[in-house]
């Protein structure tokens, strides 16, 4: 491939010139472990690094997560009629048995094919980082059964906590290349004249604990001040942190006014939005790579580890095209340190490549929830309420694809707009939305069409801004029931005791930002532990469910009247780290793993968040509703049949106060 130019040739408009070349650069270029080429399945392949008997480095490329958690979710694309997304921990499995089976002889005397063999993790890059990333070996037998007893098992899961051991050595070196926002001034004090220097400074956790030891090298290696749009504020850092917190490099980095780019939890999402929409940045990506990783020596690896996983060129080009000289002055120190820029022939030889496979059973076509008819509620003459079932769309969005894209559409539900405009044979309009795994009462309105005014501009429908304003009166009320996990209390708070309380931290919007007014009045109804079911409830944890495994146990009903109307307001304030009561099924905010269990065990419906809006009161303030809207959905059959096996206490202590709110259980 020839080389780049750096320089982009002044034409009328730069800004074009500039996003297309760095669109070019990273289109006709397949990197080492580009996730570019996932839809394609025959590029569905891992890049390994090194392995041996006891380890795997394996490169991991961006937006691709390690492993299934509570972060991630279910996230399964299939969703937006894309392909389910595959973690490294999935893709290394089937990478190593394609490689170790590729070259075997055809099975003969009966001899079935080897089994794929289970790896660990023994850490974690973030989704949207990219580079080195280590694994182990996990047993093959899960049973524990095998020829040699517990031995082999041991001698695996030793591996693993070895490797972890020796990744927390104060010897054992992670060196990881970031590109930041600033040019390495930081009140005053030019940081690239400081060498390698540390910032030692406790973090928080993602449960909210703080850290005591939290300590980062970082070595400012060059940066350009901003100088126009095409010569942005940018500087390249590398960074060694000396322990493996939550964000740990990411925080430390915004602590010092230099946050990576890309970095949507700690960043600035205007300078984030910039470089995605102006400058070709992949939507998911952080500017931060694994490049080299040295381990000190464990028992079964005498010889330690010392792998380097070249740069990409998303973020080679991003340097190319926008600061050429501070990738010229980064070439000499990153050699230095032992960072490969762009991997010679030789090293690539010393590559092992395999291919990865989507399940068959995550591509067959999804069963259809229902028949695409709709419950009608209410009726006036300017408004329909009608009841919206779990798993279906209010309406058709970039999250459910491209409305001309049938391969998009062909396993979705039939959006509630539509299946209202059948039903009535009318145009409607949203007054109000409710996410595709909710259910309950859904507002809409008659459109009308008043063409245009004067000047030629379209004038809105005057039903739907009448009820949008109704809806967002102070004495407005939507009553939402959601069954959550946890037992009432969290943090030594009893909320079982409280009443009606007010919650108004803030919550985030779907880009990440930060939204202030975000109000919920919340209720806790009733709580209980449920008795155990079986053993080995989630084969992945490979746990007992006994009196002293809680996981999937824990169930309370609460009720919450939003008094704002953000993204996902009522889930995230119920899954704060203040209140600590994910709703159930909630794969954006909640525990994947109790999710799993409840869907496997305890009737949770696939893709289903367990929050119905039980109840609708809308004031008399509008000529379209004189008497106001007062309208209550009674439960879905899906949350009575989850509800139709819990306790009867538990069940007759919840009755008289949802009585009040108008639901039935």
């Amino acid at each position: 491939m020839p080389p780049h130019n750096p320089h982009v040739s002044r034409v009328n408009n730069p800004h074009r010139v500039k996003k297309q070349k760095l669109a070019s650069a990273a289109t006709d270029t397949i990197s080492i472990g580009s996730s570019s080429s996932d839809s394609n399945p025959n590029n569905r392949t891992v890049t390994i690094l090194q392995r041996s008997a006891n380890h795997i480095v394996a490169f991991k490329p961006p937006a691709v997560i390690c492993h299934h958690s509570g972060w991630a979710g279910s996230r399964s694309k299939t969703k937006r009629g894309e392909e389910p997304e595959i973690p490294m921990l999935q893709r290394v499995r089937d990478a190593i048995h394609d490689i170790d089976t590729r070259d075997a002889a055809v099975v003969v005397d009966g001899k079935e094919e080897p089994p794929k063999r289970k790896v660990n993790l023994v850490h974690r890059l973030d989704r949207g980082a990219s580079g080195a990333l280590l694994m182990a070996y996990a047993d093959i037998d899960d049973d524990g059964d095998d020829d040699s007893g517990e031995g082999s098992k041991k001698k695996n899961k030793g591996d693993t906590a070895q490797l972890i051991e020796a990744m927390k050595s104060p010897n054992s070196i992670k060196t990881y290349v970031a590109l930041v926002r600033g040019e390495g001034i930081l009140r005053g004090e030019d940081l690239m004249k400081k060498g390698w220097f540390e910032v030692d400074r406790p973090i928080k956790d993602d449960g909210g604990e703080v850290a005591k030891d939290a300590t980062t090298l970082f070595k400012f290696v060059a940066g350009q001040a901003e100088n126009g749009f095409d010569r942005p504020r940018i500087s390249l850092v590398l960074a060694r942190p000396k322990q493996g917190r939550w964000h740990q490099i990411r925080r430390h980095l915004n602590g010092i006014s230099h946050p990576i780019l890309g970095d949507s939890t700690h960043g600035v999402s205007k300078v984030n939005r910039e470089w995605k929409e102006e400058r070709n940045m992949p939507g998911e990506r952080i500017a931060l790579h694994l490049g080299r990783l040295q381990l000190v020596p464990t028992e079964n690896i005498p010889e330690g580890i010392d792998v380097s996983a070249p740069l990409l060129d998303d973020m080679l080009d991003m340097l190319r095209v926008y600061a050429p000289d501070v990738l010229e002055q980064s070439l000499p120190v990153l050699e230095k340190e032992g960072i490969i820029v762009k991997a010679n022939k030789e090293d690539e030889e010393q590559h092992e490549v395999g291919r990865w496979t989507v399940p068959e059973v995550l591509l067959q076509p999804k069963e259809l929830a229902d028949n695409g008819d709709v419950d009608i509620l209410e009726q006036s003459e300017h408004y329909v309420v009608v009841r919206k079932p779990p798993v279906v769309v209010v309406h058709h969005s970039s999250w459910t694809g491209k409305r001309s894209d049938p391969k998009q559409r062909w396993n979705q539900n039939i959006p509630m707009l539509q299946r209202v405009r059948d039903k009535t044979g009318r145009r409607v309009n949203l007054v109000h939305r409710l996410d595709r795994g909710a259910s309950g009462c859904l507002l809409l309105s008659f459109a009308e069409n008043h063409g245009e005014n004067e000047d030629g501009e379209k004038v809105s429908c005057g039903v739907t801004k009448s009820l949008i304003e109704s809806m967002q009166h102070p004495e407005a009320t939507k009553t939402y029931m959601a069954l959550c996990d946890g037992d009432g209390s969290w943090n030594g708070v009893n909320y079982l005791e409280k009443g009606w309380f007010t919650f108004d931290k803030p919550v985030k919007d779907e880009w990440g930002k930060f939204i202030e007014d975000s109000r919920t009045d919340i209720c806790f109804v009733a709580s209980t532990i449920l008795p155990p079911i079986d053993n080995n409830v989630d084969d992945a944890a490979n746990t007992t469910d006994n009196d002293n495994n809680l996981e999937g146990r824990k169930v309370s009903i609460v009720l919450a009247r939003p008094s704002t109307g953000r993204w996902h307001q009522i889930r995230q304030h119920l899954a704060s780290g203040t209140i600590g009561h994910a709703i159930l099924g909630d794969s954006s905010h909640g525990r994947s793993r109790t999710n799993r269990i409840w869907k496997k065990k305890r009737h949770l419906m696939k893709e289903r968040a367990c929050l119905h809006l039980s109840r609708v009161q809308l004031p008399a303030t509008t000529e379209y509703s004189p008497d106001g809207i007062d309208v209550t959905c009674p439960l879905p059959p899906d949350l009575r049949k989850m509800l139709r096996v819990m306790p009867k206490e538990f069940l007759n202590e919840a009755r008289p106060i949802l009585a009040k709110e108008g639901i039935k259980i």
